[in-house]
């Protein structure tokens, strides 16, 4: 999930905070992040994956997610926290990923931090992230997620990159909806452009 801001100012000040976790299991795999703006406003997702993946893709697969929605989201500073010391270790350069799936996920990592002016990466233990981990755990059954937590499928690894062709981008009727979110558009007619905000507050871009 990722939320397109109307400006990149807001987000030039201040830290923002992001934890990540990402869990295995035999009968399927998921991840989690959690995404705290300075002034406290929180974006939660679980995301659940249509693929087999070992606990360390997982964990990778968290990072890059909320790596993704950073830079959807023009961040200028970010904290990141992980429980995964591989992936912390890696990221910092401290480890070398020599597994050659891993090497691909931290080569994506790293191309997704270098479109971020100003991180750091930090270890916590399990405690400290147990709200992500119990996140990426719930995606087994999304019917356990509250109204509050953004759910996402994941259908493929990240690592494996997919050409995807713009077949048709002529107006259509979500063109309104989108000019009005993004460029503040609206109508000349006064009623219709009171009944596309009543009805473009029920969207968001992603």
């Amino acid at each position: 999930m990722s939320i397109e801001p109307e400006s990149s100012n807001d987000n030039n000040t201040g830290t923002w905070a992001l934890k990540v976790d990402g869990s295995s299991k035999n009968e399927r795999s998921g991840a989690c992040l959690i995404l705290k703006s300075p002034e406290g406003f929180t974006i939660q997702t679980a995301i659940s994956f249509g693929f087999t993946a070992t606990n360390k893709q997982a964990e990778y697969e968290a990072l890059i997610a909320g790596l993704k929605l950073a830079k959807t989201l023009r961040i200028q500073d970010l904290k990141i926290y992980s429980d995964s010391q591989i992936v912390v270790k890696q990221t910092n350069g401290k480890y070398i990923a020599k597994d050659p799936v891993l090497a691909k996920y931290q080569a994506l990592v790293q191309s997704y931090l270098a479109l971020i002016p100003k991180t750091q990466v930090l270890q916590i233990c399990r405690e400290e992230n147990s709200k992500a981990d119990t996140l990426s755990k719930l995606v087994q059954n999304s019917s356990d997620l509250d109204c509050f937590v953004y759910f996402e499928e994941l259908q493929r690894p990240s690592i494996e990159s997919e050409e995807v062709m713009e077949i048709d981008s002529s107006p259509n009727w979500m063109t309104p909806f989108i000019n009005y979110l993004e460029k503040r558009e609206l109508p000349q007619d006064r009623g219709k452009a009171q009944r596309l905000k009543a009805k473009a507050a029920k969207f968001f871009v992603v």
